[in-house]
């Protein structure tokens, strides 16, 4: 069989799995719901997206503060609307608590700040370290996604098979998730077109990856945080963005950028699941 005959089989199997699930959610004319757990006021849900630096960022938050939660997990495509009738947009992580429904990762992190002071993810009475703090979990939120989450969905158009190998990525459609390997191809595609990732600008992704986290490292010399003498919402807004780092080869693979992933691991290390916290 021709090399032409399999890629028009693979984009027409694609389709055929992509037109069944509208054709699902035609029928049924209502979102489609992932399981919801039930918890009680102490114990918030967390809907994420297992892969999102926002939500790791958001889980860490929670496991630092000891706070209670569960998550369900959502897939972009499969459960955008439950989650934008849940919540009025279409993005995760979602918070639930009790009748609050709170989105944003930086709105979230604010939320349990508020409802769990201690430990704090600011700098206790200093209003400029934490003006600082702030510019810099802005910084890591807003210059890092571009440029290593298109660099890691072209790594991933190039080597379609290692989508097929993560368990942990499932639709709940039986024909898509049994065939993962013949459709990777066509949903590595997809996924690259939906991000608008250029692949003629990967040399140039790669030099401003390559700068912010020079910058870094940079600021990193000498110092165990970003900002102060302790852990704040920046350190794990900025090592939560670096799972997306940790995707590319071409960055992970650096010699030059091991001491930030050290980094990143005593960071990660600090927010370990904590005592179960009560949250008023």
């Amino acid at each position: 069989m021709s090399k032409e005959i399999n890629k028009k089989l693979l984009v027409g199997a694609g389709a055929t799995a992509l037109s069944l699930v509208g054709a699902w959610w035609l029928k049924n004319k209502k979102p489609m719901t992932p399981k919801i757990p039930n918890v009680d006021n102490n114990t918030i849900i967390l809907f994420q997206f297992n892969y999102s630096p926002y939500c790791i960022k958001v889980a860490k938050v929670m496991d630092y503060k000891g706070i209670p939660y569960k998550t369900v997990n959502i897939l972009p495509i499969v459960n955008k609307n439950f989650i934008k009738e849940l919540s009025n947009q279409s993005k995760v992580p979602v918070i639930k608590h009790k009748n609050k429904v709170i989105h944003d990762s930086t709105k979230i992190a604010l939320y349990l700040e508020d409802i769990c002071p201690e430990p704090s993810l600011f700098i206790n009475d200093d209003h400029k370290l934490n003006e600082e703090v702030k510019l810099w979990e802005d910084w890591a939120d807003e210059a890092f996604l571009s440029p290593f989450s298109n660099l890691a969905v072209m790594y991933l158009y190039e080597h379609p098979e290692y989508l097929a190998e993560l368990e942990d990525i499932k639709t709940g459609i039986g024909l898509i998730d049994n065939n993962k390997e013949r459709l990777a191809p066509f949903i590595t595609k997809m996924q690259l077109k939906a991000y608008g990732a250029d692949l003629s600008k990967k040399d140039e992704l790669k030099k401003k990856a390559r700068g912010y986290l020079d910058t870094l490292l940079k600021k990193l010399e000498n110092k165990e945080f970003i900002v102060g003498d302790r852990l704040t919402i920046a350190d794990i807004t900025i090592a939560s963005h670096l799972t997306v780092a940790q995707k590319v080869p071409y960055i992970s693979e650096d010699e030059h950028y091991e001491a930030i992933f050290i980094w990143q691991k005593k960071i990660f290390d600090l927010t370990k699941r904590r005592v179960a916290a009560t949250i008023s």
